[in-house]
């Protein structure tokens, strides 16, 4: 599944004093497979693009293409394309509903108009894939754990067997032990099941340490559009953006300052630890309280 957008512009309340354009000629192509890290200020027209992706904002200006089909057509069909891009909003949990978790995850699913058999067999296999064991299928989904509430979202979108998996800051709230939990997951359905995952993200490390492609929005604009290894090096650009490098940037980069020869493009938190050890077996290289030191104030 391909996702091409053209020159999109989208506008709010046009032609009225709270008219506010929200995205701005954004032109990008989403190819299967891809784990995109999405980020941006509050505001940026982070989550509005993202509801153009399934049709739920409809372009002011400009086109979105889904294999080649632009979704505006006369007799495209928004309700399949629903069912292949899969939106999991922030804090999740509010899409859960139903008395207990398997009819939950069965909804969507059961709206595809499937078979009950095939109904339960889909639902039943989502809930495996996130890790919800049989022993959850009668439990109220409202007396599950913030982290189990999450999966079971994410289980609902997956029982329609989506191509594209497009979630809107899904670890907001979570402790840490929490988020990793469900950000390695996402990175599980993304290799085991080949699904394209859209992250939108406050948390650059989140990004750095899980995404592929990193695009950057900043006022309703494409800013970068590229590697985690290349956007993260841009620290002081980044910053005049306001938004700040994940902070292995920053001890990468206040190392080099000191004499260390490390490679910046290291942003990910095992890639940065294996180029310092790698850099302290070069006899001569300055140790001491270095990295202490540049971890100071970060």
């Amino acid at each position: 599944m391909e996702i091409k957008i053209e020159h999109l512009s989208y506008t709010y309340n046009p032609g009225t004093p709270f008219e506010k354009k929200a995205l701005d000629d954004i032109s990008l192509t989403i190819g299967k497979g891809e784990f995109i890290g999405l980020v941006g200020h509050t505001g940026s027209g982070k989550s509005t693009l993202v509801q153009h992706l399934n049709g739920l904002l409809m372009p002011t200006q400009g086109s979105v293409l889904v294999d080649g089909e632009d979704i505006a057509g006369e007799g495209y069909s928004l309700r399949q394309l629903r069912f292949r891009v899969g939106v999991v909003f922030q804090y999740p949990e509010y899409q859960l509903f139903e008395s207990d978790v398997l009819k939950d995850v069965s909804f969507g699913p059961k709206n595809q108009g499937l078979s009950d058999e095939e109904v339960l067999a889909r639902a039943r296999e989502a809930m495996r894939s996130v890790g919800l064991d049989e022993s959850y299928e009668t439990r109220s989904p409202f007396e599950l754990s913030g982290g189990q509430k999450r999966r079971a979202a994410i289980a609902g979108i997956l029982a329609m067997n989506p191509q594209m998996l497009v979630l809107d800051e899904p670890t907001a709230g979570m402790d840490p032990k929490g988020r990793e939990e469900v950000l390695d997951l996402l990175r599980q359905i993304n290799r085991e099941r080949n699904i394209t995952i859209v992250l939108v993200s406050h948390s650059m490390e989140d990004v750095a340490n899980y995404a592929d492609r990193v695009i950057v929005i900043v006022d309703g604009k494409i800013r970068w559009d590229d590697s985690p290894s290349v956007v993260f090096t841009r620290i002081e650009e980044l910053e005049q953006t306001g938004l700040r490098a994940p902070q292995v940037s920053y001890l990468l980069k206040d190392l080099q300052d000191k004499g260390w020869d490390l490679d910046r493009s290291a942003v990910s938190i095992d890639a940065a630890a294996q180029e310092i050890l790698k850099a302290l077996s070069v006899p001569g290289q300055q140790t001491g309280g270095a990295v202490e030191e540049s971890g100071k104030d970060r």
